[in-house]
């Protein structure tokens, strides 16, 4: 990838075409959700966004052209070190992206209301993983609350923990 935008559009087009490929008529889609790449951003020597789909929210790593990140095996984990914290990414590929590693925030998606609610929950946890954690990765807990589609508070670290969704 050379930018953001063909990052984000490389991303959008592959999961467009998995979501009417292999994801159609499963009951797990959210109708009101499409696919969307939101906070796409260089960190390191690599390419970070929130990937958004009717079935899941995962941040995702694609590996730049300097990077020394290796997504490893299709199916492997490995821990990633960011400001907010270390978590557990899935390598995965994907045709016309090639190998990248994925961690799931969300999934399934029915939590949200609709398009708005899970893109603005994206962009919660794309700022929240930049921040660093109160007294470093083993701190307490955050006072800091970012806001769900059904209105209720949940802290960013239990947001960016997994503690509030299930895995895809």
């Amino acid at each position: 990838m050379t930018d953001v935008a063909t990052l984000a559009n490389a991303l959008t087009a592959a999961f467009e075409r998995v979501h009417h490929e292999r994801m159609a008529g499963l009951p797990i889609l959210h109708p009101r959700l499409s696919v969307a790449v939101i906070g796409a951003r260089q960190w390191r020597q690599d390419w970070l966004g929130m990937l958004l789909t009717p079935w899941c929210m995962n941040l995702v790593i694609v590996p730049g052209s300097a990077s020394t990140f290796v997504a490893g095996p299709v199916g492997s984990k490995q821990l990633i070190e960011f400001p907010a914290g270390t978590f557990e990414f899935i390598a995965s590929d994907e045709a016309d992206i090639g190998a990248f590693a994925a961690c799931s925030m969300f999934s399934p998606m029915q939590t949200f209301a609709d398009q708005a609610a899970a893109v603005a929950t994206a962009e919660a946890i794309m700022v929240a993983l930049f921040e660093p954690e109160p007294g470093g990765a083993q701190g307490g807990s955050r006072g800091d609350v970012a806001a769900t589609s059904s209105g209720a508070g949940i802290s960013r670290r239990d947001l960016l923990r997994g503690r509030v969704s299930r895995r895809c």
